[in-house]
């Protein structure tokens, strides 16, 4: 199914003011063809994907898909028969084990229960995940819950399917399986890709990117990127790609231990995780957690955190044992002198910016600090991890937990949030974060790999 995009436009309202998420994008995708698009966070990327998905209207301008115009498809349901869409995060009910989920999907079609029951039990044969046709999402990995959400996206038959930044959460190993599958199904079915990873571009046809919400250039994997000019005749001048000097390592020497872990293990559902993992860390130093996806990186960071309890071993925070205090004693330890940030976390999208960080001092020398009267949902994505770690950096605590903070970043916001992160250890705080970032890496005290 080819896709064609004219004029397009998306606005929406603000304290009365209009602000132009998409001006006059204008795009063609072939049927069969593989695109990839990426962009700036703000640029109109995820507007455009609900949009094409169904869960918002454009202001104006038409969308085509073949001969039909979007609009006229009667109903979100029986758009979602031609375009399925996946994001980062992979849901799935957890109610249904992987196959259940599966079959139920299948036979949204119109197939018996007994055909789809067999196409789940042989798509999960291809794409070799049998065995976890028994487990529930909650007990597999980020990169097979990943595949199998595009699984079920196939599971319908669509003409398109739109994958939003999915390799966000996926460790190489993991993203290099989710990008072949999508490889595997495109030729026969549209893919259009919304991606910061540079893998990928590796599967691409083609590559566009977006700015300030129209395309501004694009390119064949390989060739020489092309600037796109605008209805009236501009093109877009490229920023310098500049990266300002990095900090030393910051030693952590002369300090206190702050957080101990001794021998800790972790098994779920007869499945070992990790064992017998041992550290001392200090203030001013930088901890990364890595390890392939479904290694128990979340669930580690959890359990420095005090919210998960070990299989076995100790960790103590200031010399105080976490399996050994009460719930209430967590969350005061929590709210005063650990700062938590999880992947999952969704704030409640009507609270005002103001409001949500509950702190004047978070949003002082930051440039949102003029849209403090907006509700979270005005904001990107990208502009939603800044400002969830400026509420993390601005309680001020002596331990920060950051489970991937970068993770479905643009160059330009990854760096914000870097450098938010070296600020912090230069002055003495100890951050623990799990990440695939070079740069971290690179100033990382310690590295430790789940295996």
């Amino acid at each position: 199914m080819k896709i064609d995009i004219h004029d397009l436009f998306y606005l929406y309202k603000q304290n009365g003011t209009s602000n132009v998420a998409l001006r006059g994008l204008n795009l063609s995708v072939k049927s069969g063809e593989c695109l990839v698009i990426n962009g700036p966070n703000g640029s109109g990327k995820s507007t455009l994907v609900k949009i094409l998905s169904g869960l918002l209207s454009p202001s104006a301008g038409q969308i085509f898909l073949d001969d039909e115009e979007i609009t006229e498809i009667s109903t979100q349901s029986s758009l979602r028969s031609v375009v399925s869409t996946i994001d980062q995060r992979g849901l799935l009910l957890n109610d249904f084990t992987i196959r259940e989920y599966l079959s139920l999907s299948r036979a949204l079609v119109g197939v018996s229960l007994m055909e789809a029951d067999m196409w789940a039990k042989e798509t999960l044969q291809r794409y070799e995940l049998e065995h976890i046709s028994t487990m529930y999402p909650k007990s597999i990995s980020a990169g097979e819950r990943q595949i199998c959400s595009l699984v079920a996206a196939m599971a319908t038959d669509p003409k398109v399917i739109i994958a939003d930044e999915p390799s966000g959460d996926l460790d190489d190993q993991s993203s290099a399986r989710l990008f072949s599958a999508l490889s595997s199904i495109s030729g026969k079915t549209t893919v259009v890709i919304v991606s910061h990873d540079p893998r990928a571009e590796a599967i691409a046809d083609r590559v566009v990117r977006i700015h300030k919400g129209r395309i501004s250039e694009t390119w064949i994997p390989g060739q020489e990127e092309r600037s796109v000019p605008d209805p009236f005749g501009w093109v877009r001048v490229p920023s310098s790609n500049e990266v300002a000097p990095r900090s030393t390592r910051p030693s952590g020497a002369g300090s206190l231990v702050l957080l101990a872990v001794e021998d800790v293990s972790l098994t779920t559902d007869s499945r070992k995780l990790f064992s017998n993992i041992s550290f001392a860390a200090r203030g001013g130093e930088l901890v990364l957690i890595t390890g392939k996806s479904g290694s128990g990186r979340s669930s580690f960071l959890r359990i420095l955190s005090g919210l998960q309890i070990p299989t076995s071993g100790s960790v103590f925070f200031q010399d105080q044992n976490l399996a050994k205090l009460s719930p209430t004693e967590i969350s005061d330890l929590l709210a005063e002198t650990i700062g938590y940030l999880a992947q999952e976390e969704i704030p409640i999208e009507r609270l005002l910016l103001r409001d949500h960080l509950n702190s004047r001092g978070a949003l002082l020398n930051s440039d949102l600090a003029a849209r403090a009267k907006e509700p979270l949902s005005a904001f990107s994505g990208g502009e939603r991890a800044k400002i969830e770690l400026l509420k993390v950096f601005s309680k001020q605590k002596p331990l920060l937990i950051l489970d991937e903070p970068t993770s479905s970043l643009d160059e330009e916001r990854a760096e914000e949030i870097i450098d938010l992160i070296r600020k912090y250890v230069e002055e003495g705080g100890l951050a623990i974060v799990t990440s695939r970032e070079e740069s971290l890496l690179r100033n990382a005290t310690q590295i430790l790999e789940l295996a």
